[in-house]
């Protein structure tokens, strides 16, 4: 056995892992080999009961305790690496779809959370929506915007968690509003001047029929634009909606049915990516078929409906989904948004004097705003 071979054998031979012959071939170029038996000595663990009664010689040790440490920190790293592989198999085949997704749940939270902020802020719509996937939970973050003439004011996000430890949702993100007085909206639009475009709520008192509504939004009169409608509920059947949050329900009618992709509930994780709601005509009818679909959507899935509506049974949710199942609320409310000499031509001609002024800008207008 020549030089090379035998130092390539030596760390086998330590760790008794030769052949008897091979072994044997070995311990014979040992005893005439000085510097083969120099390199042994560092390979070697330390006999630690030899160290009190034998020289040990001091570089010899300190390779033997760099190696032993080396081997350590190899070994911590790829169990590192086995629990990091293990908690991630976890995750994605064990905790996300058969536990934290059990009954559709997850997805069930992601499309409420989607909901909310068409629901219940005036004139809003989603422009993205994110999920953020933990070890053990999913966060669904909704990005809320509004138009303001032919241009965007981010509100805020309205955001929900769930988890296989708890769930915890986020806060209903509030309706956008002025602080002007009730009935003083054509005040406000005069001292903007006509060169100002802005987004106001035209409140109707008392409430107007959904037919009258669309017949505003498709016919305004004026160079505006319809962006949301709202639904007296509480009105028109006080048993079915009571109190806040349920009094009055609106979604954008820019918006279609199918807003979030599939793609969201077929994965674990992952961005559901930005939300570029697609042109429609302006339509109070579809903004009542969203109101309706996200309703039974809450009243299916009462968990998540007690999560993220403070103040609203999942009682509450079943009688306005029977209420909406064959009735057409009236409507309370239709955001508009365009020059505010147009918005005030609207108001005379909706027949109303009641309004907010939820946003204002003072260029960027032009038609039509629904569209990407």
């Amino acid at each position: 056995m020549n030089h090379e071979e035998a130092q390539e054998l030596l760390e086998d031979y330590v760790d008794e892992r030769l052949d008897r012959p091979v072994r044997d071939q070995l311990e014979k170029h040992l005893s005439g080999c000085p510097e083969c038996r120099s390199i042994l000595d560092g390979v070697a663990p330390v006999d630690l009961e030899a160290l009190g009664s034998a020289d040990v010689d001091e570089r010899t040790l300190r390779r033997s305790v760099r190696r032993a440490l080396w081997r350590t920190v190899i070994d911590a790293a790829g169990l590192l690496v086995l629990l990091v592989f293990g908690l991630w198999a976890i995750s994605n085949f064990v905790v996300h779809p058969l536990l934290m997704n059990r009954g559709g749940r997850a997805a069930a939270v992601a499309r409420a959370t989607f909901d909310v902020a068409g629901m219940f802020n005036r004139g809003a719509f989603v422009d993205d929506f994110t999920i953020d996937p933990g070890v053990f939970d999913r966060t669904f973050t909704a990005r809320v915007q509004m138009p303001v003439g032919a241009g965007r004011v981010d509100l805020g996000t309205v955001s929900s968690r769930i988890g296989l430890f708890g769930s915890g949702g986020g806060t209903i993100w509030p309706f956008a509003d002025s602080e002007s007085r009730a009935g003083a909206v054509q005040d406000i639009l005069g001292r903007l001047g006509g060169g100002t475009v802005a987004t106001v709520s035209v409140d109707f008192y008392p409430a107007i029929s959904v037919d009258q509504a669309q017949l505003l939004a498709e016919h305004p009169g004026a160079d505006v634009s319809v962006v949301w409608a709202g639904f007296l509920l509480s009105e028109a059947a006080p048993e079915v909606a009571a109190s806040d949050p349920l009094r009055m329900l609106g979604y954008s009618t820019c918006v279609g049915t199918d807003q979030i992709p599939p793609s969201v509930f077929a994965s674990y994780s992952g961005n559901a990516g930005g939300y570029a709601f697609a042109a429609h005509p302006s339509s109070v009818r579809n903004a009542l078929q969203e109101v309706r679909r996200s309703i039974n959507h809450l009243a299916e899935h009462p968990n998540v409906a007690a999560q993220l509506f403070e103040g609203a049974n999942s009682g509450q949710f079943q009688r306005v989904a029977a209420y909406l199942a064959d009735t057409d609320p009236q409507v309370e409310a239709l955001v508009v948004t365009g020059p505010t000499d147009e918005i005030l031509k609207f108001i005379d001609q909706a027949d109303t004097k009641d309004g907010r002024v939820l946003a204002v800008d003072f260029y960027n207008w032009y038609r039509p705003v629904c569209g990407s």
